[in-house]
């Protein structure tokens, strides 16, 4: 875990700018789901920089915010300091600064590969109230969705020197298994289609973004940089390129 958290303080930036975050009609379901009121009360576990938070928050809920790395934390408390029912806490899944049965939904956002699942889940159980709810939202990319990005994914893979990036990419499900146990089987699930258009300088940023790719000042990123940008440029469309994900939600009780 404490590479992981130290892996994202060079990232924080890229990381805020870039990422994808989730769309409203995820929440229309967890509130139909769950009986998401203007009094629940949310925690946001492995918060980075605030992605999921916003979703959240911009819907008028309360929101705490559980980060380790502080960079991101930070970069997270700046993006959403126009929210008053955010905050946010450094802690991690294992050890949550919040009290016992103070929590009605967990919910965790492109994340959970980073969790010990049973401290974690141990955890959770703590802090939610009877009743509580655990909520893992998770983007996949759509690799094939179009010319550039599947020559983007060729373009990744060019430059890492180790496994292939379908190889790098963790299981939603084994996480799932992980931390629900047999209570897997009952979660409720959904799937939204969504897209995010970058100009150049913000695709590099994307680029950037994944901890997996030579970072500024490291071997190779120079090329990296040029790739990207001659990808950009064959495959733009007014300035723009677009990278297409399939956002996946699951909710439930743990065991």
């Amino acid at each position: 875990m404490s590479h992981g958290i130290e892996l994202f303080s060079a990232l924080a930036e890229d990381y805020a700018r870039s990422r994808p975050g989730y769309p409203t009609e995820a929440l229309d379901v967890l509130t139909s789901v769950c009986g998401l009121t203007r009094d629940t009360v949310i925690a946001d576990i492995g918060s980075g920089t605030g992605n999921l938070a916003r979703l959240f928050l911009a819907a008028g809920y309360q929101v705490v915010g559980v980060e380790p790395n502080r960079e991101m934390r930070e970069s997270g408390d700046r993006l959403l300091s126009g929210y008053p029912g955010f905050r946010s806490l450094d802690g991690t899944a294992e050890s949550i600064p919040l009290e016992t049965d103070s929590v009605d939904l967990v919910a965790v956002g492109q994340a959970l590969h980073w969790f010990d699942a049973d401290r974690a889940r141990a955890e959770f159980q703590r802090i939610l109230r009877p009743g509580g709810w655990v909520a893992v939202l998770w983007n996949d990319p759509v690799p094939d969705a179009t010319a550039f990005t599947q020559e983007y994914r060729a373009v990744c893979d060019r430059c890492v020197s180790t496994q292939p990036l379908s190889d790098r990419s963790p299981s939603i499900e084994t996480g799932l298994d992980d931390l629900f146990g047999t209570a897997a089987q009952a979660l409720h699930s959904a799937n939204f289609q969504h897209a995010q258009s970058f100009d150049l300088d913000g695709f590099l940023g994307r680029s950037r973004s994944s901890g997996y790719v030579p970072q500024p000042n490291a071997p190779g990123h120079g090329d990296l940089t040029a790739l990207m940008t001659d990808l950009f440029v064959r495959h733009q469309h007014e300035g723009k390129v677009e990278f297409h994900y399939t956002a996946r939600l699951f909710v439930g009780h743990l065991e």
